[in-house]
């Protein structure tokens, strides 16, 4: 960012409504609107709650925005253009109808703020917005300073996803009627929390059409900004640095802090630390998958952003699925199977994965990869016990946990599907359960886990049908790593059944 470069602020709520004797409005009706406050001062202009009269017997809440000619404005300010600009905003506001983006109402010129009936006829004009007045603290009024909590995790998951599904109406050529549009100015203080409609973008100047060419002004806020952009803020901008200002708004939201700018030292590891330790501290059912969530709409190559917000926001908020229990009949190793075990067990690594020569027996899994990172291999286990890992898995597959006791000479094996087993895009970053006999029978045994890739849709018909054949289900799979544990005695919260 250059010297001098026009930042945006944020921050501060807009003024409660106390009548301050100004009033605005264009040159056929000067005192269409009476100013409230003091007004909100931001980089491109004052903001006032304001009220609208006209014939109606009781006013509106509406609110107005005085704009501040830009930096080296020419003469003539606002042009044509600009004005053309804003009506096509107006317009285009209006045809998408979004709950979670304000509504811009009117564009004006008129005199500058002034006393009833007292607008100078001489005076130059000033531009004005109208927009629809929206209630509610900002996001940075609301968080600013304080953590996800296991108790605020879920709400504050949910202002990052209401954020998402807004972003992803104005980018959608569909939904726009062939004009995608990006906001370009997402932060906590131009988002509002109304107690309907959640969250709410409420500062759409900032707003251009992703076909728009060059920015002379090259607006920002560094703090949630892209990298790109911060090298280059007059450029023409993609959707891909909306969603950058996303996942730092995301970073707002759960640590109560702005993020580090994305060309400061060590921005990206500090960011990354910090969202998996407020993970782990809110409780996130998996701190890991989480943290990689989020951090893919930060990645610094904007090509590798998610594209799909929506889907993406789906993900955000969705509920890790629990597993059921599954007791795996007997299973018909067949010789391929034995050898590929014998292999894996001789080794006594914590993690195992399949040679490159042994044979598959499911054509797509042979491409996974995967890890149990958690427990070590020797770890002591109570009743039942939470797992977890790394993956690369093909598309059309999903992994499974299959354990046998080592010791009783039980010959079945016992499956679980891992949590969100359904959604494989998701298992980069694994977690599942696993249960180890009853609360007091096979304590002082040891048991074997192992992790497989198996084919989604076998996986589905076989937790969809009581008589599937599971053995079946292991055997067509490929084994990725495995891990010895000792039972003792003892259980866990929620016996596992939950992530």
């Amino acid at each position: 960012m250059s010297d001098g470069e026009p930042v945006t602020q944020g921050g501060p709520d807009l003024p409660p409504p106390a009548a301050n004797g100004l009033f605005a409005g264009p040159a056929d009706a000067p005192d269409r609107y009476e100013l409230l406050g003091p007004g909100m001062h931001g980089g491109e202009g004052i903001t006032w709650k304001a009220r609208y009269r006209g014939e109606l017997a009781s006013p509106l809440p509406l609110a107005v925005k005085m704009l501040h000619p830009p930096p080296d404005a020419a003469p003539g300010w606002p042009s044509e253009r600009d004005r053309q600009r804003w009506r096509d905003q107006a317009v285009l506001l209006r045809h998408l109808d979004l709950a979670h983006v304000v509504r811009l109402d009117e564009i004006f010129a008129g005199a500058p703020p002034h006393l009833r009936g007292a607008a100078p006829s001489d005076a130059g004009t000033v531009v004005y917005l109208v927009m629809e007045w929206v209630p509610g603290p900002t996001l940075h009024t609301l968080l600013a300073g304080r953590r996800a909590t296991p108790g605020t995790l879920q709400e504050r998951l949910g202002y990052v996803a209401q954020a998402a599904e807004a972003l992803a109406s104005l980018a959608s050529t569909t939904r726009s009627g062939g004009n995608p549009s990006l906001h370009r100015d997402v932060k906590p203080g131009n988002c509002v929390v109304h107690a309907e409609r959640g969250l709410v973008l409420i500062d759409i100047t900032t707003l251009r059409l992703v076909d728009d060419g060059h920015d002379d002004l090259g607006r920002h806020t560094p703090a949630y900004t892209s990298p790109e952009v911060l090298a280059a803020p007059h450029l023409p901008r993609s959707p891909s640095a909306d969603v950058y200002s996303l996942g730092a708004l995301a970073y707002f939201c759960l640590t109560g802090q702005d993020p580090p700018p994305a060309d400061a030292p060590g921005a990206a590891e500090r960011i990354a630390g910090e969202l998996r330790a407020v993970a782990e501290d809110a409780g996130a059912p998996d701190p890991g998958r989480l943290t990689s969530h989020l951090l893919a709409t930060l990645d610094g190559q904007p090509s590798r952003r998610p594209t799909d917000l929506r889907n993406w926001a789906r993900e955000l908020t969705a509920t890790p699925e629990r597993p059921t229990r599954r007791l795996l009949r007997p299973a018909l190793v067949t010789v391929a199977t034995a050898a590929l075990l014998s292999v894996l067990y001789g080794s006594q690594s914590t993690t195992r994965t399949v040679p490159p020569d042994v044979p598959p027996t499911t054509g797509n899994a042979l491409r996974a990869t995967g890890t149990i990172t958690t427990p070590v291999d020797g770890a002591d286990v109570k009743m039942c016990a939470y797992f977890s890992g790394t993956a690369s898995l093909p598309p059309g597959t999903t992994l499974i946990l299959a354990m046998k006791n080592l010791e009783n000479g039980d010959p079945n094996r016992y499956v679980q599907v891992v949590f969100n087993w359904t959604k494989p895009a998701t298992l980069s970053r694994w977690r599942g359960a696993q249960y180890f006999g009853g609360v007091r029978d096979g304590i002082g045994q040891d048991y074997r886990v192992d992790l497989l890739a198996v084919n989604l849709e076998d996986a589905r018909r076989d937790r969809e049908s009581d008589t599937a054949n599971s053995e079946a289900l292991v055997n067509s799979g490929v084994l990725l790593a495995s891990v010895r544990v000792h039972r003792i005695p003892g259980t866990v919260p929620n016996d596992c059944e939950g992530p």
